[in-house]
């Protein structure tokens, strides 16, 4: 099948209409209904609805089966041929990883920086998104590793290569109004009453703990990024809460403390898509993470 006809069923879903799609790819509207009959002939099937009117569709269950088919099959080819531009062009590939927001900073500071050193010619593209958006980048190709602080939907799919537990702590202002620096770590209890800022990774998880132990914190900001929440921290205007490596390192105007509580931890996991051969650019990097995590 030309892959073309996979292109043009898919402008076709997202133009929502045959004629929109034929005016933005610039393809005749014969043509273009001719390569859906083809695909549907392929397939055996109906793929798409044309609503009364003619200027909207709706897709079958085939049909939105397809569609991601055939956006994966599109993105590999892309994939392949800018693999292929790279190494000609004296690099040896693209680094595609789909990151939790809250754990960006560190991997690049613990891993990306060195492993650059190591291997100069490779170039990256980061995607810091949240579970859902890192689940359907991994299974459509667009990326091939999952860095992740919560389990990926659709798990059964993916390969965990590696994980590790990282607690949830408070970081406070060193003159701070809310807690002391007096004592080497925290109860849940101590954070009642006072103003709490969180990182969105950590929050459903926080707020379970919170309700099975019947206390009921009194939230100022759930921010989409761990840097948000530490700033409010720094300016010494609430009590930031994220999930933080025991080596991680934060600025010398806050204090850290791990709340003790062992159900206050995250897993973060390192996944790819089960079964599917890996570029040899993501293969290096595993190789090197793997050897120095």
């Amino acid at each position: 099948m030309d892959i073309e006809y996979y292109r043009n069923f898919i402008a076709i879903v997202e133009a929502g209409s045959i004629s929109a799609a034929a005016k933005q790819i610039a393809i005749a509207q014969p043509a273009l209904s001719n390569q859906l009959k083809v695909l549907q002939k392929r397939f055996g099937t109906q793929l798409l609805h044309v609503r009364r009117g003619g200027h909207s569709i709706e897709l079958t269950d085939a049909g939105c089966i397809l569609y991601n088919k055939a956006k994966y099959i599109c993105s590999a080819e892309n994939s392949a041929l800018k693999e292929i531009v790279d190494c000609q062009a004296g690099f040896s590939g693209t680094l595609r990883i789909s990151l939790s927001p809250s754990m960006s900073i560190n991997f690049i500071k613990n891993f990306l920086s060195d492993f650059y050193r190591e291997f100069p010619h490779i170039n990256y593209e980061l995607y810091e998104v949240p579970i859902d958006e890192q689940t359907k980048q991994l299974l459509e190709g667009k990326t091939e590793i999952g860095i992740a602080n919560a389990p990926l939907k659709q798990s059964k799919r993916f390969e965990t290569l590696f994980s590790r537990k990282e607690r949830l702590v408070a970081l406070f202002h060193k003159d701070s109004p809310y807690l002391k620096n007096d004592k080497p770590n925290i109860l849940l209890d101590d954070l009642e009453d006072i103003p709490l800022c969180l990182s969105r990774g950590c929050s459903e998880l926080f707020f379970s703990v919170c309700s099975d132990s019947h206390i009921f914190p009194q939230v100022m900001s759930i921010n989409t990024t761990k840097l948000s929440a530490i700033a409010w921290a720094e300016k010494n205007t609430g009590v930031a809460i994220v999930p933080a490596p025991a080596v991680e390192l934060f600025p010398a105007n806050l204090v850290r403390k791990e709340i003790k509580d062992e159900r206050l931890f995250l897993e973060m996991t390192l996944s790819i898509v089960k079964g599917r051969e890996l570029s040899q650019v993501a293969q290096t990097f595993i190789n090197y993470y793997m050897q120095n995590k």
